[in-house]
């Protein structure tokens, strides 16, 4: 049930991402790495970075991930409250993918480590973090 109602949301975000497009705004899903500058960290749930805003100017900014994120059977997938049955455990940088990192519990009790990269979801919207489903 879970999963079907994570598969409607995305395709409903999906959705609404090509009517932004066709009705000629521009839909910005993710890519904040590349106007985002050291020093990354992700504390708990929040991922912070210094951002860049319009004028070139950087600025510290956060994203509390939580309300974004949801724990599907051990598997980070968007949705909402997964530090419910998570633990964050960091994150790693690799050039464009910004994976965090969690242990989630299973269905069956068992506890896997997962991860997601949020540089697919996570913008740099005039140098503040911003999440869109697209």
């Amino acid at each position: 049930m879970a999963s079907q109602k994570m598969a409607l949301l995305a395709v409903a975000a999906g959705l609404l991402c090509m009517s932004a497009l066709i009705n000629g705004a521009e839909a910005s899903c993710g890519g904040f790495t590349a106007s985002c500058q050291e020093p990354f960290s992700v504390t708990g749930s929040v991922v912070s970075a210094n951002c860049a805003n319009d004028a070139g100017d950087f600025a510290s900014s956060s994203l509390d991930l939580n309300p974004f994120l949801s724990n599907d059977n051990g598997n980070l997938v968007e949705g909402s409250d997964y530090i419910a049955t998570c633990t964050p455990e960091g994150f790693g940088l690799f050039g464009s993918p910004f994976y965090i990192y969690a242990n989630c519990a299973q269905e069956n009790g068992n506890v896997v480590r997962t991860s997601y990269d949020i540089n697919n979801n996570v913008s740099n919207d005039n140098g503040v973090l911003a999440w869109n489903s697209c």
